[in-house]
C-alpha cells in the first residue's frame, strides 16, 4: 500500500471540493413551473430570477427559450460592493426580454436606495412597493403585488393586495413574509427568494431550507434557490437557478 498517495489523496480532496463548490455557484439551471389563474387569459411566460448579488447575466442564458411577457425580479439584484456596470449589463438584458418588475431584497439597500432606484427606473423597471400592478386580458384581471423587504419594517401586505384585482401573483424576497397573506383567498402564488437554498448544503442539512414549492400562510410558495451568492461566492448541493412560470387560465 502506497501511503504517500493515500496521503496526497487526503491532501488533494479539499481543493478539488472548493474547485467544485466555486464550479457550482458560476452555473445555473433553468427550471419550468406552471400557476393556474381561475379567469379567462391567454397564456403569459414569466422569467422569474433572484438574488442576482454580483453576477453578471449573459444574453446566451436565455436564448433557449422564446422572448417572455413579462420579467419578475424578486430582489437583491445588488448589494453593497457590487459595481454598477454589472447592475446596468444585467438590467440591458432582463429588459430585452420583456417588462421587468421589481421587489427590493435585503441587500439592495446595502447599494443605496435612492441609486438604485433611479437605475431600475431609468431602463423602465416597475417598482412593485407595497402596491400591486393590475393586468387587464380579455376583459378579466389579474395583479402581481409586492411588498417591501421584512428588514425594512416597512412590508405592508394588506396594503398590497388590497390595491390587486382579481387574481394575484404575491412577489416578496423574503419567503417569510409569505404568512402574511394567511386568509386570503385571491393570492395564487407566492414567489421568493433570498435562502439561497442554504448555498452551502450537506445532504439534507443546510442553513435555510432548499427552493421549490411549499405551502407556507395557507397558500402556494415558490422559493428560488436564487442565481448569485453572497458572502462566501461558493455553492453545495443547491445549484444557482431561474425559472421559466407560464400562467395558464382556466379554459
Amino acid at each position: 500500500m502506497n501511503y504517500f498517495l493515500i496521503a496526497g489523496a487526503i491532501l488533494c480532496f479539499p481543493f478539488f471540493v472548493l474547485f467544485y463548490m466555486y464550479h457550482l455557484a458560476r452555473s445555473y439551471e433553468v427550471t419550468e413551473e406552471q400557476i393556474n389563474l381561475p379567469v379567462k387569459i391567454q397564456e403569459k411566460k414569466v422569467l422569474f430570477i433572484t438574488d442576482i448579488h454580483f453576477r453578471k447575466l449573459d444574453k446566451k442564458m436565455f436564448d433557449s427559450f422564446s422572448p417572455v411577457d413579462y420579467v419578475f425580479i424578486g430582489g437583491d439584484i445588488a448589494e453593497k460592493g457590487v459595481p454598477e456596470e454589472n447592475i446596468k449589463n444585467n438590467l440591458t438584458i432582463l429588459t430585452s426580454l420583456g417588462q421587468v418588475f421589481f421587489v427590493w431584497g435585503n441587500n439592495d439597500y446595502e447599494f443605496g436606495e435612492d441609486k438604485l432606484r433611479k437605475l431600475l427606473l431609468d431602463y423602465g423597471v416597475i417598482l412593485i412597493e407595497n402596491d400591486a400592478h393590475i393586468f387587464e386580458d380579455q376583459e378579466e384581471y389579474w395583479s402581481i403585488a409586492g411588498v417591501e423587504d421584512l428588514s425594512t419594517g416597512r412590508t405592508c401586505a394588506g396594503k398590497a393586495l388590497n390595491s390587486s384585482k382579481g387574481p394575484v401573483i404575491f412577489l416578496t424576497h423574503n419567503p417569510d413574509a409569505a404568512v402574511l397573506t394567511w386568509g386570503r383567498s385571491e393570492v395564487a402564488a407566492v414567489l421568493a427568494g433570498h435562502t439561497h437554498g442554504g448555498q452551502i448544503r450537506l445532504g439534507p442539512f443546510g442553513i435555510a431550507e432548499k427552493g421549490g414549492w411549499k405551502v407556507r400562510g395557507g397558500n402556494p410558495l415558490f422559493i428560488s434557490n436564487g442565481f448569485g451568492t453572497t458572502g462566501i461566492h461558493l455553492r453545495l448541493g443547491a445549484k444557482p437557478q431561474f425559472h421559466l412560470f407560464r400562467l395558464r387560465g382556466k379554459s
